[in-house]
């Protein structure tokens, strides 16, 4: 339910494993531009009307993932599809802080297995970003013990020219490049890649290697103490409470008055000013230019991006941006800006990794969709136990690490995967129904 970015998104990803999708979606031109951009049956109409579920075959649906622009809608949608027919699973998004704590008792004996936030998983994304040194994503398996992190290399490094066979013993950490982005286009390497200026890479490993990492492709500094936010939504809201618990104390920039006074009531250590960052002016008063990181988190893309790039200007060390239109994702970066955000697949993915249950722990989509990070238990019929990596013959699929009981591994060619580890995977979404065989787990949702 629901056709905008979250909705369209799930709904095509879901098509290409093969799923039959039905997307309902109350605007009639939205209708048609789906109907022409997806192989999914479109339902003109809205979720929340008993006689629009029934057309959609309510009865023979295995889950109901209701993502509309509208709480309400998305809620009553649930409760009306739980009174029509047993549905195994269902999922709503739910923005409203408050009304999220009352689904419970909405919902009663036909509880809603899902509700998801996007502005809440994109701040804790987000807080991910700014405790890595110079990341551009940081993205968590294995309760944290592994971090699969971006890193932009946008200068004269140490990194630049070392062949991967290289880098662990020019770094002196283990730590594994699962994927390089250069010129726009997405690579699986091998030991045989080096590294180059203008490249975004992918790198898992634990926490202490990443920052050894950051150093070695030329980001320095530690975790931030003074943050700057531009915008007081939601996103602000969460990510400005999540600073506090760490004890530090961000500085909201916010025009509206009534919500000025919203935060001011509802945060306690945080300093809020009435105006807006695209003004250099305000960004001079305030100093924004000692800043170490700027994050841009009002609900317009454009003003994100244009109020980053003034910070940044302004002598900011990092700036960090939302953006809601995932197809602006990998553009931004190319402008300056140091990170990009974005609610909309944050949301896909926490859904997809909810719905990807059993031995499929979680899913994380990376590289603005171009490929998923999954972390796996491997089963003692898959074809790779026991075999030494080099010999599987995975296609556009690499190993990042290997979890085994307390020990992780950063593998190598020679490691092999034994029955019961926890295997975080890095592979581009044309390689996942390989490595669906491959590991013999099938990635299926339902």
């Amino acid at each position: 339910m629901g056709g905008g970015e979250i909705g369209s998104t799930l709904a095509s990803r879901l098509a290409t494993e093969r799923k039959d999708v039905i997307l309902i979606e109350s605007s009639e031109t939205r209708c048609r531009e789906l109907r022409e951009s997806a192989d999914i049956q479109v339902i003109c109409g809205s979720g929340a009307q008993p006689g629009v579920l029934r057309s959609a075959g309510l009865e023979h649906v295995d889950m109901l993932i209701a993502v509309t622009a509208s709480d309400e809608v998305n809620l009553v949608a649930c409760l009306v599809a739980a009174q029509e027919a047993v549905i195994p699973t269902k999922i709503a998004r739910v923005r409203d802080p408050d009304l999220a704590e009352a689904v419970p008792g909405i919902f009663g004996a036909h509880p809603l297995d899902l509700a998801i936030n996007p502005e809440e998983v994109a701040a804790r994304d987000m807080l991910e970003v700014l405790r890595v040194p110079g990341a551009a994503g940081v993205f968590e398996f294995a309760d944290g013990r592994v971090q699969v992190v971006c890193f932009a290399i946008d200068g004269p490094c140490a990194a630049d020219g070392v062949r991967l066979s290289d880098l662990r013993s020019k770094l002196g950490a283990e730590c594994n490049i699962v994927a390089v982005s250069r010129r726009g286009k997405l690579l699986i390497p091998d030991g045989s890649t080096d590294l180059r200026e203008g490249d975004r890479i992918y790198a898992a490993g634990q926490p202490d290697a990443q920052r050894a990492l950051a150093a070695f492709v030329g980001k320095k500094g530690a975790a931030p103490r003074s943050v700057v936010i531009n915008g007081g939504g939601n996103v602000a809201y969460y990510l400005a409470r999540m600073l506090e618990e760490r004890e530090l104390a961000a500085k909201i920039i916010e025009p509206r008055e009534e919500r000025c006074k919203f935060l001011v009531e509802h945060l306690e250590r945080s300093v809020v000013i009435q105006g807006t960052a695209s003004d250099p002016s305000l960004l001079r008063e305030e100093r924004i230019g000692e800043a170490d990181v700027f994050v841009s988190l009002t609900g317009y893309d454009e003003e994100n991006v244009l109020s980053g790039l003034l910070a940044k200007r302004a002598g900011a060390s990092r700036v960090v941006s939302l953006i809601n239109r995932s197809s602006y994702a990998g553009l931004v970066p190319a402008l300056g800006i140091d990170a990009v955000v974005s609610p909309n697949l944050a949301a896909v993915s926490a859904i997809l990794q909810f719905i990807r249950r059993g031995k499929v722990l979680s899913v994380t989509t990376i590289a603005d969709g171009a490929a998923e990070a999954l972390e796996i238990v491997a089963l003692e019929t898959s074809e790779i136990v026991g075999r030494p990596l080099r010999d599987v013959g995975f296609r556009d699929t690499v190993v990042g690490a290997i979890v085994r009981g307390e020990q992780v591994i950063i593998p190598s060619g020679d490691d092999e995967i034994r029955s019961g580890d926890r295997v975080v995977l890095f592979a581009l979404r044309s390689a996942i129904p390989v490595l669906e065989r491959q590991m013999m787990v099938k990635l299926e949702y339902f």
